[in-house]
């Protein structure tokens, strides 16, 4: 099913359950939903089983990503499978020609991009070696195929990557003030400024590094209760932590304010 949607129908999430499953460890598509919010309740609701199609809970798991029409949802079965956390990112080379006027060389580099298609959020093909050739060299460069069947051209991998190092996505993730993580939340900002693909998983040790292993342990409770488990974002776990602020900081005011007896 295409298309942003508001809310998608009980029969749709039936008949993607029933894909997953005749495709176990295969990522399907769900739904496009407006916004990233719509896009992460419907991910919540499947790897919690609050759809029933997806029942039980940790059946499937399911992810938001950006879509280039909203946010798209993406589910896979893995009840009874010994399967690793989907990963995030990975390291692929690419040829860079240079962006200089006249330039006319090329020089094969590695870069880090994102594993999902910038146009769908679907999971993009396994990396594969690739030979060609220019100025009469024999080079290596690494090619893939996405099944979503959006195309990447080099070009834009690379301009992916400079989006991610020239133009760092610190993003709306603001500490809460005087908050127990609020340390915390402002050095993995700092982090995610450098890496914005920097996982849960190396977020777990740099907390720790700076005497914040109250966070690391939430960080390490939150994403094992993820779909992606320690592969979950960085960026979702600095989130997350404010969230557990704010939490603590309205059962407090509820504690403190009205009228008295």
């Amino acid at each position: 099913m295409t298309g942003m949607q508001g809310v998608t129908p009980p029969a749709v999430h039936r008949d993607i359950a029933l894909k997953c499953r005749l495709e176990p460890d295969t990522e399907l598509l769900v739904n496009v939903y407006r916004n990233r919010q719509g896009g992460d309740a419907v991910a919540r609701g499947i790897n919690s089983g609050t759809y029933n199609a997806y029942r039980p809970s940790g059946a499937y798991q399911a992810s938001a990503h950006p879509h280039a029409e909203g946010w798209s949802v993406w589910a896979r079965y893995v009840e009874g499978l010994d399967l690793a956390p989907l990963a995030q990112t990975r390291i692929v080379r690419v040829p860079d020609y240079g962006r200089q006027v006249g330039y006319e060389g090329v020089r094969v580099v590695e870069v880090e991009i994102s594993v999902r298609c910038q146009t769908c959020g679907g999971p993009r093909g396994e990396a594969r070696s690739e030979f060609f050739v220019r100025d009469g060299v024999r080079r290596v460069r690494d090619a893939w195929t996405n099944a979503c069947g959006h195309q990447d051209d080099y070009a834009a991998v690379l301009a992916e990557v400079r989006r991610g190092t020239d133009e760092p996505r610190r993003g709306a993730i603001t500490p809460v003030d005087g908050g127990q993580f609020a340390q915390a939340v402002d050095l993995l900002a700092e982090a995610l400024a450098e890496n914005p693909w920097l996982s849960a998983k190396k977020a777990i040790p740099l907390l720790d590094g700076h005497q914040q292993s109250d966070a690391a342990q939430a960080v390490r409770e939150f994403a094992k209760s993820s779909g992606s488990g320690t592969n979950t974002s960085a960026k979702s776990a600095a989130i997350y932590l404010v969230h557990l602020d704010t939490e603590a900081r309205a059962a407090d005011t509820s504690t403190t304010t009205g009228d008295e007896k």
